[in-house]
């Protein structure tokens, strides 16, 4: 029996990729059980390496990514090393997601007292030398690294504890005016999307996903960091996004005939304009508004946030003709979030 078996018959559910409602699950200790003699069975030989299937990869990503999240949980040094593990028995270089959770991983490591030179030379010994090359220029950055932003990873605190999200990196992105609706430039900005909302937008996320589950027959997947996507509104700014404070999103996946749909919450930030102030109820008012006047879509001003929900389109060989009608799940959304502003990020949950 090949050793990768105890892989291929293992797999995780969307939702174990959610490191913001994060849960236990029963899989990491199986792959972490399963770790040691793969990689002992790889430093005699790359046959094993060979067998490592797409399925095979994306389960060793996902569970390097909740023993990253464990680690900062839980104190563990030795849950950053079974990452690294995981990490070192995948065979494609580009499959490694160097600048985020595998720096991500050194730092809480670091942290939590691992010891980053041993580390450094059982990565060596276990991976493929191009990957064992380019892990060194990893590890040497960390001398330069001093916080998970800087890895393109941020910490989030929900009722389900503390969680990670990943950044996202692109061009063309406004950082000092969405313009649209005030009429403004958007100015070219950093290549990363910032995340530095005053309201803990991750709850509000996390409070949505888990009302819509409770309440209808819906499964929400993963909650990612996202950019808010001008067509919503029926704007066109520069690089085709509105500036935000911070925004997520999820999808909601219907059954037995409901509709799926996307969920976005992000918070808008106040403008100034030659001596003219936009405040952020208003434009955010003002989005609700636009959104609303989009068929197929419900969104909802609470404070400086807005939430967008838009039908997906479906994929069924007779799809219906009737318009999808988001209003009840956005029903669902308001009663979930209550009248009051949620907590800022630094306060407790």
């Amino acid at each position: 029996m090949s050793l990768w078996s105890p892989l291929r018959e293992l797999h995780y559910d969307e939702r174990d990729d959610d490191l913001v409602r994060y849960l236990e699950s029963s899989v990491d200790a199986v792959v972490a059980s399963a770790l040691g003699a793969l990689c002992d069975a790889l430093r005699e030989g790359d046959e094993l390496r060979q067998e490592l299937s797409e399925d095979d990869t994306d389960l060793l990503l996902v569970f390097a990514r909740r023993r990253t999240l464990h680690a900062l949980r839980e104190g563990s040094a030795s849950a950053v090393d079974q990452a690294l593990d995981a990490y070192s028995l995948i065979s494609r270089e580009e499959d490694v997601p160097w600048e985020s959770w595998f720096k991500a991983a050194l730092v809480i490591g670091r942290e939590r007292g691992l010891d980053v030179a041993t580390a450094e030379r059982r990565f060596a010994q276990g991976a493929l030398e191009a990957l064992g090359q380019r892990a060194d220029v990893a590890f040497d950055a960390l001398a330069r690294v001093d916080s998970l932003a800087q890895c393109h990873v941020i910490e989030v605190h929900t009722s389900y504890g503390l969680g990670l999200i990943e950044t996202t990196v692109v061009r063309d992105q406004g950082v000092r005016s969405w313009g649209g609706i005030t009429g403004q430039p958007v100015a070219l900005g950093q290549f990363r999307v910032g995340y530095a909302p005053t309201t803990n937008l991750a709850q509000w996320a996390v409070t949505i996903a888990d009302a819509l589950e409770t309440s209808h027959h819906l499964a929400c997947s993963s909650i990612r960091q996202d950019q808010l996507v001008g067509a919503t509104f029926d704007l066109v700014t520069s690089g085709s996004y509105l500036d935000s404070s911070g925004c997520l999103s999820f999808f909601a996946g219907g059954a037995e005939g409901r509709p799926s749909f996307c969920v976005v919450v992000a918070e808008i930030p106040s403008e100034e304009h030659y001596d003219l102030h936009y405040d952020a109820e208003d434009l955010v008012t003002e989005l609700a508004d636009a959104a609303n006047a989009i068929e197929e879509q419900s969104a909802l001003a609470l404070g400086p946030c807005v939430v967008v929900m838009s039908a997906l389109p479906s994929f069924d060989e007779e799809p219906s003709d009737e318009v999808i009608d988001l209003s009840e799940y956005l029903e669902v959304a308001r009663t979930a979030l209550g009248p009051a502003p949620l907590p800022s990020p630094l306060d407790e949950i």
